[in-house]
C-alpha cells in the first residue's frame, strides 16, 4: 500500500442516517493503529441532505470530498452519463451499495376522488400536496415534477389551480408523522421503511397513484429505475402499484481516487459492518438490511473503483 502521511479523508455524509455510518468509518480509518498511515485524519461534513444528493457528485467529481453517498443509487448513474439534472459526465467509481429498501410514493386522500395523474390533470383539482422542499431540489421532490412532466403538468401549475405545495419535511420527519395541517390532500415522497408512513396510512384513506408504463419507460430510458409498491404495503394498498424505485444508500468517490483508499474504505466498512449495523438499529432507520459484503459490491449503478473491487476479490465476496 502506498498512501501517503498526514493525509486527511473527507466524506461527505448529510443527514441523520449517513453522518454516523460515515462518522463510524471516520473513526475506524483515522482512530488508533490508522491504516492511513502518521498523521492521517478523517473528517464527515453535513450539509443539507436533499440538496447534498446532486450537489454531492459535483463536489466529489471535483475532489472536495473523497466520498458522498446518494439515493436512490441510480441518481450516480444519471451523473456518470450526464444525464439531467447534471449538465455532463462525472468520473464516478462506486465503493459500496448499503441496503436500503425504498420506493417512491404518490397518494391522494379517498375524500379527494382523485384516482390518477390524468384525474388530477384533467379536473385541475387545487391539490395541496405534501412533499420535500422544492427549493432544495430534493430527490423525491424533483422527482415527484418529472413523474407530473410526464402527463403535461408539475407543481407550478397545481398552485395556479389554487392548490399549494406545502413545507412539510421536518415535521414529518420529527416523529410526528403527520404533515403540518390536517388540510393537506396529497404525499408525495419516498422513504416508506419510515414510521411516520405507517402512521400516516392508519390514520387516513388514501388512493395510491400509479405512475403510467409510458411515464416509466421514459424515465427508464434516462437511466431511472421503476419499482412496485407491493399490495398490502400499507393500509390502502389493495394490489401492486408501479412506482419508481428509490432504493440503495451508493457511497461513491471519483475515478481518479488511489486505489488504496478505496481499498481501505471497502476494508473499513468490512471491519465495522456489526458497528454500523448497532449505530443504525432503531426504528425507521433507513438501513433496511444487515451489511452484506457479499452484496455490497454488486448490482451497481456505476462500475466499481478497482481498489475496492480489489478488496472484494481478495476476500471472496465477489
Amino acid at each position: 500500500m502506498n498512501v501517503k502521511n498526514g493525509i486527511e479523508l473527507k466524506f461527505l455524509g448529510s443527514g441523520v442516517n449517513w453522518m454516523p455510518l460515515c462518522g463510524q468509518l471516520a473513526l475506524w480509518l483515522g482512530g488508533y493503529y490508522s491504516v492511513l498511515g502518521e498523521g492521517a485524519k478523517c473528517s464527515v461534513t453535513a450539509m443539507e441532505p436533499g440538496r447534498s444528493i446532486f450537489d454531492g457528485c459535483h463536489a466529489v467529481a471535483n475532489g472536495e470530498y473523497h466520498f458522498g453517498i446518494t439515493t436512490p443509487s441510480w441518481i450516480a448513474r444519471l451523473a456518470m452519463n450526464g444525464v439531467a439534472p447534471f449538465d455532463s459526465p462525472m468520473p464516478l467509481r462506486a465503493i459500496a451499495n448499503f441496503p436500503h429498501n425504498d420506493r417512491m410514493v404518490f397518494c391522494v386522500r379517498k375524500e379527494t376522488g382523485i384516482t390518477s395523474f390524468e384525474e388530477l390533470r384533467d379536473r385541475k383539482y387545487p391539490l395541496r400536496v405534501s412533499t420535500t422542499l422544492l427549493e432544495t431540489n430534493h430527490p423525491a421532490s424533483w422527482c415527484a415534477e418529472k413523474v407530473m412532466q410526464g402527463y403535461g403538468f408539475g407543481f407550478a401549475d397545481i398552485e395556479r389551480w389554487g392548490g399549494a405545495v406545502l413545507r412539510d419535511r421536518p415535521r414529518m420527519l420529527s416523529g410526528a408523522g403527520a404533515p403540518v395541517s390536517e388540510q393537506f390532500d396529497a404525499v408525495f415522497d419516498e422513504a416508506i421503511m419510515t414510521l411516520r408512513w405507517k402512521k400516516l396510512t392508519a390514520e387516513h384513506e388514501f388512493n395510491f397513484l400509479p405512475v403510467a408504463d409510458p411515464v416509466l419507460k421514459r424515465l427508464e430510458q434516462s437511466g431511472w429505475e421503476r419499482g412496485v409498491l407491493p399490495k398490502g404495503l400499507f393500509r390502502g394498498i389493495d394490489q401492486d402499484v408501479p412506482t419508481l424505485d428509490f432504493s440503495g444508500w451508493l457511497m461513491y468517490c471519483a475515478e481518479q481516487l488511489p486505489d488504496d483508499l478505496a481499498y481501505y474504505t471497502v476494508m473499513a466498512i468490512d471491519e465495522q459492518k456489526e458497528a454500523i449495523s448497532r449505530v443504525m438499529d432503531r426504528p425507521g432507520s433507513g438501513l433496511t438490511g444487515k451489511i452484506d459484503m457479499k452484496e455490497l459490491g454488486r448490482n451497481l449503478p456505476v462500475p466499481l473503483h478497482p481498489g475496492a473491487e480489489r478488496y472484494y476479490r481478495e476476500k471472496g465476496y465477489l
